[in-house]
């Protein structure tokens, strides 16, 4: 076995991960930001009935949960989906009582669990495969 230079440990340390729970606060404080002040934003006219707009909220709350779990790793997948769930649906009861211009909706509401629901299970099934490169 070869041995290496003291030098060796610090001048090559093992790939540190913590830069994933970096990102992951990032990634969680921006979208927290951004859905907070969008939601709010008063709309001159309601969405079409295309159902866009579902798919930007399974989008937003998946990114916002995405951040979640890598920047609270040692948290539980389920307390990270019901924070996002209640979050999502504050978020729409606050639409509904001060946006101007907006409504709250359950549909937008279950659109906001879905996407949150979709990445915890995603983060299931990938997390497994990881293990041995995060360890």
């Amino acid at each position: 076995m070869t041995t290496r230079p003291a030098w060796y440990h610090t001048a090559f340390p093992r790939p540190s991960w913590q830069w994933l729970v970096a990102l992951g606060w990032l990634v969680l404080i921006v979208s927290f930001l951004l859905i907070s002040t969008i939601s709010m934003i008063s709309v001159m006219a309601p969405p079409s009935g295309n159902n866009l707009d579902k798919l930007l909220h399974l989008g937003a709350y998946g990114v916002l949960t995405f951040g979640m779990v890598f920047a609270l790793p040692k948290r539980s997948l389920a307390v990270i989906f019901a924070v996002t769930f209640v979050y999502g649906v504050i978020i729409e009861l606050m639409q509904g009582a001060f946006g101007e211009g907006r409504t709250a909706s359950a549909a937008d509401a279950l659109a906001n669990g879905l996407g949150a629901l979709i990445i915890i299970l995603f983060w299931i099934w990938l997390s497994p495969r990881l293990k041995h490169i995060l360890a």
